[in-house]
């Protein structure tokens, strides 16, 4: 499976179409990402029949967030869900690079129930797998991260550790870098089932990447 993030309504049609299972939305890539607008939102899920995951992040900057960014977020989880989102991806950190559980508790008893995801601050975490049980036991769906390095290529002992960790109690989802030429090494070296891109800095177009990162999926090394 494939997941690709994106940042407006053209890029997330065009993702689709080039076979991309599902997708990601945010605003503001160059910032790593922030929570879309609602408008963007519901003209993304009028435009796509793939699954929709949208990005709850208030602000671009560091994940320590204060009582007025959790609540703001909750909200956005929310609206994204009423619009016809899937789910949300959304994470925060402590002062000590903990998992925010004040902010992920309150997803779990406030929100429905849909599919999860704690991005990728989760790769600034001090103790990774006690991270891991702690969103199992809340529920979350899936994990977003390269395994602590910039690029998932990079991460591969650390991400086939959790992946082995997890024992299919929750989805890890390898992302950073992804690209056709890493693709099959890291969903294979990793034991994962499915990989998440922008393809923005790809050597090939965005359409191009996506589509030959789908059949390098599909038939293996080139």
């Amino acid at each position: 499976m494939l997941e690709v993030c994106v940042d407006s309504i053209q890029a997330a049609m065009l993702a689709e179409h080039s076979d991309t299972d599902r997708i990601e939305l945010c605003s503001a890539l160059d910032l790593e990402g922030v929570t879309p607008s609602g408008l963007l939102i519901s003209a993304v899920r009028r435009s796509i029949q793939v699954p929709l995951i949208v990005l709850i992040r208030s602000r671009a900057g560091d994940f320590l967030f204060d009582s007025l960014d959790r609540e703001l977020m909750l909200e956005q989880a929310r609206e994204a869900i009423d619009l016809g989102a899937n789910g949300f991806a959304i994470g925060g950190l402590t002062s000590t690079n903990e998992l925010d559980l004040t902010l992920l508790k309150s997803v779990a008893s406030r929100l429905p129930s849909c599919q999860w995801v704690m991005h990728r601050a989760f790769d600034q975490l001090h103790e990774p797998a006690v991270a891991l049980e702690q969103l199992i036991e809340l529920g979350f769906t899936r994990i977003l991260t390269s395994g602590g390095p910039d690029q998932a290529i990079e991460g591969i002992a650390a991400l086939r550790d959790l992946n082995e960790r997890a024992r299919g109690r929750i989805e890890i989802l390898p992302a950073g870098g992804v690209s056709p030429s890493n693709a099959w090494q890291i969903l294979h070296e990793t034991g994962t089932q499915q990989l998440h891109g922008s393809f923005r800095n790809a050597a090939v177009p965005f359409a191009t990447a996506i589509a030959q990162t789908k059949s390098t999926l599909r038939g293996g090394p080139c």
